[in-house]
């Protein structure tokens, strides 16, 4: 059995960024773009496998990769323990807008019931 591998290489990132958005990007950032993608491309296609195997195929279809992107990549239920672990990695600027938003549901939502 082959060893795992990248999908996603380093130099394919790179390359994207400075040809098509005239950009440049760090190595670690670059690095980290190719970790997480690679991870979630894996996920997809293990769940793609896992369906066409379910279906008795040796072929990965559409219908097998579709619903593997939305598991992937499709919203996820936070609970209020991840809720707040996401709130506590926002910055002062960040806070302050979401605090906005909340107060203007409040109040919006006291003038319904008005």
């Amino acid at each position: 059995m082959p060893k795992e591998m990248d999908l996603l290489k380093l130099n394919t990132i790179k390359r994207y960024i400075k040809d098509v958005k005239h950009m440049r990007i760090s190595s670690s950032s670059a690095d980290e773009l190719r970790i997480r993608f690679n991870a979630i491309l894996k996920k997809i296609i293990s769940e793609g496998t896992t369906s066409a195997k379910k279906d008795k195929r040796s072929t990965i279809m559409p219908r097998d990769i579709t619903p593997a992107i939305a598991a992937a990549l499709g919203k996820k239920t936070l609970t209020p323990e991840d809720l707040l672990k996401t709130i506590k990695k926002l910055n002062p600027i960040a806070l302050g807008e979401l605090s906005k938003l909340i107060t203007g549901y409040i109040e919006k939502e006291k003038r319904k019931k008005s």
